[in-house]
């Protein structure tokens, strides 16, 4: 099939953004497609400084050392999709997001992965994709579920995903670890009632990894793990990503959502 038979999505290029303006973008790029302004959308992003982030209705508190996270200068930030808590390293980690039409989603007849049944097809054929560009980086990976679909190398989780659907649209978003810090992880994030700092520790060595922690016998930059992870989704999803920057109207509502709501304590400690 050539490059004009296949259907365009739109690529944002890649950037490193404040906790607020990432998660203002990725809700912006939602409303877009909802209103018809804007073609299925992927893109890859980093976060810069650290950041933490909860899930839409998990408590603040509960999940959030504040002080720590403050007196390591560490953004704070509500998703609007649901999942746990997660610790965004600057450098440790590239973040995907997918924004399309339900009725965009592909449907893939043989994945080359075996997927457990609980796993919800709409986070299937993104995972095949995800996996798909991480296998061009000479990896393995597996399919597994630790509180959300997930992909692990040699049984180690390297990827977690979150989403949402308004109005027949998804957004979902995830990341592909680079490097873990299990350590500032559990200085951030709240151990789990019940369960001790270092027993946090340990359980996310031992079950977590990162890309670049993984094969340590081969060198990545960001460019080569963002151009494989696009490879992957153009041939699972069968599409062309065409590059579109955002438009002065969504540079506007990213401004106004970075501002007024996810910098807004209102927002981030809407259960506290």
């Amino acid at each position: 099939m050539s490059i004009n038979s296949k259907k365009q999505w739109r690529y944002i290029p890649f950037g490193k953004f404040s906790g607020p303006k990432n998660m203002a973008i990725d809700e912006t790029l939602l409303n877009s497609v909802i209103a018809g302004k804007s073609l299925n959308t992927i893109r890859f992003y980093q976060w810069i400084p650290t950041t933490a982030s909860i899930g839409m209705h998990q408590s603040y508190s509960a999940e959030i050392d504040e002080n720590a996270a403050k007196s390591q200068n560490i953004d704070i930030v509500r998703r609007i999709s649901g999942g746990g808590a997660v610790l965004h390293e600057s450098l440790g980690e590239i973040t995907y997001a997918v924004i399309c039409r339900l009725e965009d989603l592909p449907k893939i007849e043989k994945p080359q992965h075996i997927f457990d049944d609980s796993i919800s097809k709409r986070y299937k054929v993104i995972l095949e994709a995800l996996a798909c560009g991480i296998e061009k980086l000479g990896m393995a990976i597996n399919i597994g579920k630790i509180h959300c679909p997930a992909l692990f190398t040699d049984g180690k989780k390297i990827s977690g995903n979150a989403q949402i659907i308004r109005k027949n649209v998804l957004l979902q978003h995830g990341t592909i670890l680079l490097k873990v810090f299990p350590e500032r992880m559990y200085e951030i994030l709240r151990a789990p009632e019940g369960k001790s700092y270092t027993y946090m520790v340990n359980s996310v060595r031992s079950k977590v990894t990162g890309i670049m922690q993984q094969s340590k016998d081969l060198e990545f930059n960001y460019g080569d793990i963002v151009s494989v992870m696009k490879t992957g989704f153009e041939e699972v999803f069968n599409i062309a990503l065409e590059k579109v920057p955002f438009s002065p109207e969504e540079e506007a509502e990213i401004d106004s959502l970075s501002k007024n709501k996810y910098e807004n304590e209102k927002w981030l400690k809407k259960y506290v």
